[in-house]
């Protein structure tokens, strides 16, 4: 968790909210699957949403994170991309690029060191009360209700 903290990212939780109650999610902000996770999941779940542009045209997708990243307000520039479906794209500085660039990194680490998963957006790490980690990879209706029940340890 200690290494997810430190990727580039925004934090949709309340503040104070513990580490350990906080679940890390990569996503793409052109993923359908990833824009219905946020709709289900904003104000409901302390959340650390990171970029990753992992689905065609990495440029624009690269533009669409920079918007959200460079942004005062990042969960409103997330919520917006989301919204609108594109948000306000952002120049990719050479300081973004490189944050975007560990993000992907971290990304591909963990499907490479875990071959049983399949690579996919989102991937969600959900911490659990015993301090081990939940993985779910993909989002369809009702699975907001089974990451609520991993961070409540049922």
């Amino acid at each position: 968790m200690e290494l997810l903290a430190k990727l580039a990212a925004v934090v949709d939780a309340p503040p104070g909210t513990p580490e350990g109650q906080i679940a890390t999610i990569f996503f793409d902000p052109r993923c359908p699957y990833c824009h219905a996770a946020f709709t289900a999941l904003h104000g409901r779940i302390a959340a650390r949403w990171v970029p990753v542009v992992v689905l065609g045209d990495p440029e624009g997708g690269n533009r669409m994170a920079a918007g959200i990243l460079s942004a005062t307000d990042r969960v409103a520039a997330l919520k917006a991309a989301f919204e609108t479906k594109g948000g306000n794209p952002g120049e990719v500085s050479p300081e973004t690029a490189a944050k975007l660039a560990e993000n992907k990194e971290a990304f591909a680490s963990i499907f490479a060191a875990s071959p049983a998963l399949r690579p996919g957006v989102p991937t969600m790490f959900v911490p659990r009360p015993d301090g081990r980690l939940a993985i779910m990879v993909g989002y369809e209706a009702g699975d907001d209700a089974k990451l609520r029940a991993v961070l409540a340890g049922s």
